[in-house]
């Protein structure tokens, strides 16, 4: 019998959704982005609104020059846009709690690499996996 997610995963499910629309819709206001999102939300999710799903979107937003930075310098012999936009949401998450939020690395780690598993593909998860874990090394 399969465990049901937490509901920190389930928020972190719905923050690296928000991520992924606002690449893929870089010229809407990610307020705008979450707000469209909780709408679409709202029948199914228990968990919308949540002040730690919109605060660490905003703050993952505006943080995202520096994360990007992190993650250009450990994508070791990868073109930084060339990893996929799914890939690259998990990866600001985490880099994000890893940096900013004080999250034990290993908790990050294994969120990033079982949000890898329901969104991205198995070389996404060891790709995702081997970043963390260099990136893990330097900022904590």
């Amino acid at each position: 019998m399969a465990s049901h997610p937490s509901k920190r995963h389930r928020q972190r499910q719905c923050i690296i959704e928000c991520l992924y629309m606002r690449d893929v819709q870089q010229d809407v206001a990610v307020e705008t982005l979450y707000a469209w999102y909780c709408e679409e939300k709202k029948d199914a999710s228990d968990i919308l609104p949540s002040e730690f799903v919109s605060t660490t979107l905003y703050d993952v937003v505006r943080q995202q020059p520096l994360i990007d930075k992190i993650l250009e310098k450990h994508a070791e012999n990868w073109a930084f846009e060339r990893i996929a936009k799914v890939d690259l949401a998990i990866l600001r998450l985490a880099v994000y709690e890893l940096k900013f939020a004080q999250t034990p690395p290993p908790v990050v780690i294994n969120e990033a690499i079982e949000l890898a598993k329901e969104y991205a593909s198995d070389d996404s998860k060891r790709f995702i996996n081997g970043m963390l874990d260099r990136i893990a090394k330097e900022v904590c």
